[in-house]
């Protein structure tokens, strides 16, 4: 499959995903400005079961699918298979697992958990180097990759140096403070800090998702300030700035039309109050109003939602995730959407979740976790309520607060977060730095042996001086004015 060049002036961009690329809003999104704008877009996923190795998204925006494997096992290499296996049932791990489960190991188990993660760890650094030359191979064509991860950090790094290009890195989550990463040894952390610090900075360009992550990343790498480019959703239905009604969470659970549904949509992990919210569920407050809880997304923790479905029939409710394009209706159809989100590590606290700006879009007041970026934005707009979300019997009394309300108060707050959303948080109003960025990139080319980047990366212009002050002091400057982290009702986990 291929398709036209980029227009004058404009640039070979590869965004390379670390996943199948079936749900990932936020690089669609991106992929899909850009392309308006006149750049040529490949995308460059994970092979899946069940999907096509390419597909065109949008106009001028191809997704190609690349078989890297993902083996945690690999780490071993280059013993024999068989020794291989031997040792990984030594650690309690199948040789072909890929992500380690969510769970919290027990028992003498838990003395066995810290090689399956060092082993995850050291899996994930072999693999840089081949799946470098995978998207090198696949799209030789690149002047600018663009990853959003750590994980992808070193791929593009060495692809860009490869060919000659640029990368941009794009924080959407600050990964050495979130997830498992987080709770890892502090000779771990640091020395992962580190090595992401020295990595990034060889970036022509940043992006970060809240203005308190841009902050971060300026203190602690020593590089020009990211552009902000939040979450948002597209504006949805700007003509009806009013209630949009919808239906499709009743029709698709058999919910009846009186009793009100509290939704949460999204990646299905740990630490992102999924378990909080199950326990809630059937706090007396919600009982009594017959709330429906319903989850609709994927990830590690179906199971354990699937398990709370046959434990509480008709009370709790599970649904397959649905792609970015067709998600508004299905939001508009709840009454409250459970964001959530635990402020258990810096990154939660800084972050801004897709949920959050999507439940707005579709006119669905929110409950959100106290503590954190989310929190003061939503008091802040008042567009619904902030909540200690490791008290289920709280959850439950703030999401029966929202749904208790007389009915034009209903309507009058879901008026209002529409109006909210469709004046100030839409992805055309926030995409407006992404689009400048990438005209400036292109710009700074140099195309005198024909193609449209200088060789090598472009060292961060106009970078200020390297900050040397260590990395835990700059978590406490912000953990001045956000609250101590707080553990999981389960215990441990990780973000998405």
């Amino acid at each position: 499959m291929t398709f036209d060049a980029p227009q004058p002036g404009r640039l070979n961009i590869t965004i390379v995903a670390a996943n199948p690329f079936e749900f990932d809003s936020r690089f669609l999104r991106s992929a899909t400005s850009l392309a308006a704008d006149g750049h040529r877009l490949r995308i460059l996923g994970w092979s899946a079961p069940g999907l096509p190795a390419e597909e065109e998204l949008a106009p001028g925006v191809l997704l190609t699918r690349l078989d890297i494997d993902r083996r945690i096992s690999n780490a071993l290499a280059p013993l024999p298979g068989a020794l291989r296996r031997g040792l990984c049932r030594l650690i309690g791990l199948d040789a072909d697992t890929q992500v380690l489960p969510p769970d919290a190991p027990r028992g003498l188990d838990r003395l066995r958990h810290p090689l399956r993660r060092l082993l995850e760890m050291v899996a994930n650094a072999r693999r840089a180097g081949p799946w470098a030359g995978a998207v090198v191979e696949a799209a030789p064509e690149t002047d600018v990759f663009h990853a959003q991860s750590l994980i992808v950090l070193p791929v593009v790094r060495e692809a860009a140096r490869r060919l000659g290009g640029r990368f941009v890195y794009d924080v959407a989550d600050y990964h050495t403070e979130a997830a498992r990463l987080a709770r890892m040894p502090w000779i771990v952390r640091e020395t992962v800090r580190r090595r992401e610090r020295d990595w990034a900075r060889d970036a022509s360009a940043f992006l970060a998702v809240s203005e308190p992550v841009a902050d971060l990343v300026v203190r602690r790498w020593g590089v020009p300030r990211p552009t902000v480019l939040w979450n948002c959703p597209p504006a949805w239905r700007p003509d009806q700035p009013g209630i949009v009604e919808s239906d499709r969470i009743r029709e698709a659970t058999g919910v009846e039309p009186e009793r009100p549904i509290v939704l949460y949509q999204g990646g299905f992990s740990v630490d992102r109050g999924v378990e909080e919210l199950v326990a809630a569920a059937t706090e007396p407050r919600l009982m009594e109003l017959g709330a429906a809880v319903v989850f609709m997304g994927y990830g590690r923790l179906e199971s354990f939602i699937a398990e709370a479905v046959s434990a509480h029939p008709g009370r709790i409710y599970l649904l397959p995730a649905v792609r970015p394009d067709d998600l508004m209706p299905w939001t508009a159809s709840a009454d409250v959407s459970f964001v959530g989100q635990p402020p258990r590590t810096l990154n939660q606290r800084m972050n801004l979740p897709n949920k959050l700006f999507e439940s707005i879009m579709a006119g669905v007041p929110v409950v959100v976790s106290e503590g954190n970026e989310q929190c003061r934005l939503t008091r802040e707009e008042g567009i619904g309520v902030c909540v200690d979300i490791d008290d289920p019997a709280a959850v439950a009394a703030a999401c029966a607060d929202l749904l208790a309300q007389p009915p034009d108060a209903r309507r009058a707050l879901r008026v209002h977060c529409r109006e909210v959303a469709l004046d100030r948080y839409t992805w055309d109003h926030t995409a407006v730095g992404l689009i400048e960025l990438y005209r400036k990139l292109a710009r700074e080319t140099l195309p005198a042996d024909g193609r449209s980047i200088r060789a090598g990366a472009s060292p961060r212009a106009g970078a200020s001086p390297r900050a040397e002050a260590s990395s835990l002091d700059d978590a406490s400057a912000l953990r001045d004015d956000m609250p101590a982290p707080v553990r999981s009702v389960r215990g441990g986990g990780e973000e998405a």
